[in-house]
């Protein structure tokens, strides 16, 4: 596997999690068993936002011939994934969330795992 084939994969969560924030709110909050107020509409259309234009990223980023812009990419999605990792374990740890939440902090785990991974062990297949 290459960093490239990682990105694709990532799209593909990327786009879904992006796009139900950004237009189904409700519904992504009610999945978590989370309430919901104003605030938190907002809150989750700003970041679904962010999920997708990091989506925007990764495809441009599997495109590109550049070593340094796909790793540049992928040091972003790093930071981006070990904050949601953590942030997840411990809203989990918390019980604010319910079963559903593990899901996220488990992909966040394997995509924080897997960015590293080609950041600083096989930095060849980047």
């Amino acid at each position: 596997m290459k960093l490239r084939h990682l990105f694709i994969v990532n799209i593909f969560f990327a786009v879904f999690f992006g796009g139900s924030c950004t237009l189904f709110p409700r519904w992504v909050f009610s999945l978590y068993g989370l309430s919901v107020d104003n605030a938190a509409i907002w809150t989750s259309k700003l970041v679904g936002g962010s999920i997708l234009g990091f989506a925007t990223l990764m495809w441009f980023g599997q495109k590109s011939t550049s070593v340094e812009t796909r790793r540049a990419i992928a040091l972003a999605l790093i930071i981006q994934d070990v904050i949601g990792c953590i942030a997840s374990i411990e809203f989990q740890l918390t019980g604010t969330v319910n079963i559903f939440g593990w899901f996220s902090l488990a992909l966040y785990g394997f995509l924080a795992i897997a960015y590293a991974f080609f950041l600083f062990v096989k930095r060849e297949n980047c």
